[in-house]
């Protein structure tokens, strides 16, 4: 049956140059077709969200996450859990997946009200992580994980020029805040001396409540590292197109 399946949508199907040119991307012929036309179907022209892609995006995402972890964490053994969290948000942040989305020309697929929409890069982006879960819902874990490595990993991420990458988390949460209208202050905590060097601690306050600390030698390091694990927590690119 699925034999069958695959050869409508390639020569019968309505929806048969769609089916070519996923073949063409996934390196297989796709058998659920549906699942894969939700993956490109915008919010803007769904009139409920069970039938747009935001869904399949949310299960993407999550997919997404678990490969891109497990494989960093098989390059790097000897490495700690914050390079690996910073890593795996260089790679998956909203503007790098929408880049990866138009060199995939998923914007030949995408279903979207051009009347009120504009084509941007957390549009291409959430398609790539739609697109990842309707691969995973029609040939399973495998697949995915075959296409996230082969089809994004491979041509389109550099890691050692990821590693090399500054990412300012200080400017980045300053203009969070800023256009979410969030107090962000920073307070030091604590000053100690450790084998005659001073440490300070400071601590991220974001309306009043405390969300994130950071040591360093001097203020402006600890505000970096502080900076860094509320950006993290909050999870501020999956929310922010930079």
């Amino acid at each position: 049956m699925k034999f069958i399946r695959k050869l409508f949508n390639l020569y019968v199907s309505a929806q048969r140059k769609k089916a070519r040119f996923l073949r063409e991307l996934l390196g297989f012929i796709p058998i659920n077709m549906s699942v894969y036309l939700m993956a490109f179907k915008h919010s803007s022209v769904s009139a409920e969200l069970h039938t747009s892609n935001e869904r399949l995006e949310f299960l993407g995402d999550a997919v997404l996450d678990t490969v891109i972890s497990e494989y960093l964490f098989m390059k790097y053994p000897l490495r700690g859990e914050g390079f690996l969290t910073e890593m795996r948000s260089k790679i998956v942040n909203r503007k790098r997946l929408g880049e990866i989305g138009n060199e995939l020309n998923l914007q030949r697929l995408l279903d979207y009200h051009r009347g009120y929409v504009t084509l941007n890069s957390t549009i291409l982006g959430n398609a790539v992580e739609a697109l990842i879960g309707a691969v995973y819902l029609d040939a399973g874990f495998a697949a995915a994980k075959a296409f996230i490595l082969n089809k994004i990993m491979v041509p389109y991420i550099s890691l050692d020029d990821l590693q090399n990458a500054e990412v300012n988390y200080k400017s980045r949460l300053f203009e969070w805040a800023q256009r979410y209208e969030k107090e962000l202050i920073f307070e030091v905590l604590e000053e100690k001396n450790h084998n005659k060097v001073r440490i300070f601690s400071v601590g991220a306050f974001i309306d009043g409540e405390l969300m994130g600390k950071g040591e360093g030698r001097n203020k402006k390091d600890a505000e970096k590292e502080a900076s860094r694990e509320v950006y993290h927590k909050l999870n501020i690119d999956a929310i922010m197109e930079w």
